[in-house]
């Protein structure tokens, strides 16, 4: 069964052409505003949208990390991970005599077992 048309919030005897960007209210012809990024039923709509797209840019920028010293940390971490893995890997082929993915399995499955 096809769903009726929307009414416009303000005027109930229209249809309405859009829903508010901010509200997600219906609204008429008579009633949208066309601003940047959408339609809105109100300045009001339109100016929370601006705040909270402003807010949204300060987060972003204060998650980003500010100095030089965040990005040497973070490479270091990511470097050190590395040599745990290559350190892992050297002791299970040499010391363990695993020679293929089979035996790695098969070594993995002695430990958890």
């Amino acid at each position: 069964m096809a769903q009726a048309p929307a009414r416009c919030l303000n005027h109930p005897d229209r249809t309405a052409v859009a829903r508010c960007k901010q509200c997600h209210k219906p609204i008429c012809e008579k009633c949208v505003k066309k601003m940047p990024g959408g339609a809105y039923c109100s300045d009001e709509c339109y100016q929370n949208m601006l705040a909270f797209q402003n807010r949204v840019k300060r987060l972003d920028e204060t998650s980003k990390p500010r100095s030089a010293l965040a990005g040497l940390i973070r490479r270091l971490l990511a470097f050190s991970v590395a040599v745990v893995i290559v350190a892992i890997l050297y002791y299970v082929f040499v010391f363990k005599g695993v020679r293929d993915v089979d035996g790695l399995l098969n070594l993995i499955r002695g430990l958890m077992s």
